[in-house]
């Protein structure tokens, strides 16, 4: 590094020094003058509550503490000669320079305090302007990131996820197709990011559904409240409560979410790039901003579904602690266990196990989900409707038995992988065609929708390449 680049290098540091210094003093004129700033907010909106005026002041403090914390690392990484460190200030810069220009500009604090902020953004501005000079970019060079990544890949998961989980059901009609852009930052982002953390632990199939399980709580139980609410989707009805829990739309959608929102979105994606293999699609940055999209989705459908189709519910704290527990700790699981060998079968042919597949899906939705109208599965009532709900968990674990044990051998193959997959989406979309169609359109599109899975499914049999499972 030359002389001229330490010299940028200082000036930059200077300027981040500078900028903190005057950044602190502004939080603590503000908490020690605090009685006269709340005056002047409340002369400015007078019906403003004077207790949510005074909480606002003590919290803005906190995220200036937090950036604090932040440029004393910055700048020592800065001077290390970190590029890492360089892109931060940079990205700093700009982002502290509009949050400070909009206080500025909407005036929320008196004309002393403006006129430090007036500094501050003065500050700022020479930091973005020596920040990005030329030799301060020749003293941090970009080096190209070797570490693989997927673009395409991700973004095909995040495509796929919402259009397996809801559309390919028929649970969204098409007239209301746009509500899957209310849906897709959650089930995308969400199946992108649990597809990643499994994947750079070394989990496998079985990790992916046990993944699976853990969406599936968050989503049902704590963002949409539909595992305990004794009204949305009369899931009440289906069968009888235990404990205020939805037996029967928990079990049910517990397997769904597991399958069909996670494993099979990733397990098509996944086939789409064999060359890719189960290395990870995104870098730590995209996996970051991918975990953020996940949860500003989650939010997202919170505020829009149960306020709209339960109004009035608030699901219990204990209930809501019990599913973060539980979620949390299958998470755990499915990142820290993987299942040993089992003693192999050998696997039946690609078409039987594509039948095979198939004829459990439609088994187990038409044991634990009501059919045609009805409020509880089979037709059944009462207590009887735990009959059918027992049949339809058995189904599961014997499949999931035997798909264990057929994939342990050597001969399950990427063709066999295509016609397990192949099986139950097709199940999957003639069950919504038969029960959950609203209406003509609806049901011809699902019926080409199906059509299109069976052809698309039978062409892409064909090698057979062995794949990681």
């Amino acid at each position: 590094m030359n002389p001229q680049q330490r010299n940028a290098i200082r000036l930059v540091v200077g300027l981040l020094i500078a900028a903190l210094t005057v950044s602190v003093s502004f939080a603590v004129l503000t908490l020690v003058f605090r009685h006269d700033v709340l005056a002047y907010q409340h002369a400015r909106h007078p019906g403003a509550d004077p207790a949510a005026l005074e909480r606002t002041l003590w919290t803005r403090p906190i995220p200036i503490l937090a950036v604090t914390v932040l440029y004393v690392w910055v700048i020592r990484r800065l001077r290390a000669g970190a590029a890492g460190a360089y892109r931060r200030v940079r990205i700093v810069s700009a982002v502290g320079f509009l949050a400070v220009a909009y206080l500025f500009l909407t005036a929320e604090y008196p004309a002393w305090l403006r006129g430090l902020q007036g500094v501050q953004l003065a500050l700022l501005a020479l930091l973005i302007v020596a920040v990005n000079r030329p030799v301060m970019r020749s003293a941090f060079p970009a080096v190209p990131d070797e570490r693989p990544r997927n673009r395409r890949a991700a973004w095909l998961l995040v495509l796929a996820a919402p259009l397996v989980a809801e559309l390919s059901l028929g649970t969204i009609p098409l007239r209301t197709a746009w509500v899957l852009l209310v849906f897709a930052p959650m089930y995308g982002g969400g199946a992108l990011f649990l597809r990643e953390i499994v994947r750079r632990t070394g989990g496998g199939y079985a990790n992916l559904l046990l993944m699976g399980v853990a969406y599936g709580i968050v989503e049902e139980g704590l963002v949409l409240q539909s595992l305990t609410s004794p009204h949305l989707y009369h899931a009440a009805d289906w069968a009888p409560r235990l404990f205020g829990l939805n037996t029967d739309y928990t079990l049910l959608n517990l397997v769904y979410h597991a399958v069909f929102s996670l494993t099979i979105p990733v397990v098509l994606v996944e086939l789409c790039f064999p060359a890719h293999g189960t290395r990870p699609y995104l870098r730590r940055g995209g996996l970051v901003a991918t975990g953020v999209v996940a949860l500003a989705g989650a939010a997202i459908v919170r505020l829009a579904v149960p306020p709209a189709e339960d109004p009035g519910y608030t699901m219990p704290l204990g209930a809501v602690l019990g599913f973060a527990a539980v979620a949390l700790g299958v998470a755990v699981v499915a990142l820290r266990v993987h299942p040993k060998p089992a003693l192999a079968l050998r696997a039946p042919s690609p078409l039987p196990l594509a039948l095979t597949t198939g004829a459990a899906a439609l088994l187990f939705f038409g044991l634990a989900r009501p059919f045609g109208g009805a409020r509880q599965p089979l037709f059944t009532h009462g207590s009887w409707a735990l009959l059918p709900m027992a049949a339809a968990t058995a189904v599961v674990v014997l499949l999931a038995y035997r798909m264990r044990r057929w994939s342990a051998g050597v001969s399950w193959s990427r063709e066999h992988l295509i016609a397990a997959v192949t099986g139950a989406l097709v199940a999957h979309t003639v069950f919504g065609l038969l029960g959950q169609a609203d209406g003509a359109l609806d049901r011809g599109f699902l019926a080409a929708l199906a059509v299109l899975t069976a052809a698309l499914g039978a062409a892409a049999l064909r090698g057979p390449t062995l794949v990681p499972a």
